[in-house]
């Protein structure tokens, strides 16, 4: 499937990566100047370049941001559940893994990708139904972390959990209604995050099949957070937990 990446940071990391065909490289003639780092990279990997008027690319991005350049791709792959452990073992780190139970915004996904590249995640799992999937908004949103990020989309979450169980992986949802706060939980062994989507939360059946849940302690009168910045706070906790022990080392 053909795909269209907008923007400098998101074009740089798909030039930078190596982790797709790239057909072409559609620049505005008025921004080469401050595009000269992208333009010397893409360079170095041979990428078929045209450049264009400011008019013409804005008509290619149709109302899009594209900050001068566009590139056209292919649609990133999708991997399998054991891909991301197998990611994890080459690390020789304990699997960190992020399971998004129907997460719609794709601004909220792509938040998710970019922060879960940062704080060191192997991977994330996504249903193939009732999910947003890797789309244009999210890459441009992940501001490039999609090129790195290993994401798994999956018909039944409750066959991957039971999967990622079977690999010694703790299963932690996070839920408003928990009784226990997210720092007394111990995120040092193999851990998955359960994320519910935007107003639902994550669904029973999936709850019932956690091993753990948590909640994000509330102070003020909105009674939740968004699921990006609940995801954020949790992947930093795992993050500095992992951290601790790498110390002691």
């Amino acid at each position: 499937m053909n795909r269209t990446i907008f923007g400098k940071n998101a074009c740089f990391e798909v030039l930078r990566s190596k982790s797709r065909l790239i057909r072409r490289m559609a620049i505005a003639k008025e921004a080469k100047a401050e595009l000269k780092d992208l333009l010397a990279l893409a360079k170095e990997t041979s990428t078929a370049m045209q450049y264009l008027s400011k008019k013409d690319m804005d008509r290619l991005a149709k109302g899009t941001a594209h900050q001068g350049v566009i590139i056209f791709t292919y649609a990133k792959e999708y991997v399998e559940i054991e891909d991301i452990l197998e990611a994890a073992a080459l690390k020789g780190e304990k699997p960190f893994i992020l399971i998004l139970d129907s997460v719609q915004d794709p601004h909220n996904l792509g938040a998710i990708i970019r922060t879960a590249e940062c704080a060191g995640c192997h991977g994330i799992i996504i249903p193939k139904q009732n999910s947003v999937h890797v789309t244009t908004t999210v890459e441009m949103v992940s501001t490039g972390a999609t090129e790195y990020m290993l994401i798994s989309m999956v018909s039944n979450l409750n066959y991957a959990v039971s999967l990622l169980k079977k690999h010694n992986v703790w299963i932690t949802g996070v839920e408003a209604d928990a009784s226990k706060n997210y720092t007394d939980e111990d995120y040092k062994s193999g851990t998955a995050l359960v994320f519910g989507g935007e107003g639902e939360g994550v669904r029973k059946s999936l709850k019932d099949n956690c091993d753990f849940l948590v909640k994000l302690p509330m102070k003020g009168s909105i009674p939740s957070l968004n699921v990006s910045v609940s995801a954020g706070i949790m992947m930093y906790e795992v993050l500095r937990q992992r951290s601790v022990i790498t110390k002691d080392k």
